[in-house]
């Protein structure tokens, strides 16, 4: 079962960096919270921030780590979501 684990890095746009443990199975929204936490602090609102995976802002964030076609180890970038647009 340990396969169903897997280590996420998730960069901040100021090159911050946290691991991540999640599942598999897990929604890129768990992802993007327990991230925005970790990188920007408790209590930010995870719906003023995205993730980049490869360099492709994600729009869905209800598909799973899986379906977003991250694996163990893989990295994202969580940034504020009006630094895509500046």
């Amino acid at each position: 079962m340990a396969d169903n684990r897997w280590t996420i890095t998730a960069v901040a746009d100021d090159g911050d960096q946290a691991s991540i443990e999640e599942n598999k199975d897990s929604h890129l929204r768990r992802l993007l919270t327990r991230a925005v936490r970790d990188l920007y602090g408790p209590g930010k609102d995870d719906d003023q921030y995205e993730i980049v995976i490869g360099g492709v802002t994600q729009t869905d964030v209800n598909v799973t780590l899986e379906q977003a076609d991250l694996h163990d180890g893989s990295e994202v970038v969580v940034q504020p979501k009006d630094v895509s647009k500046g």
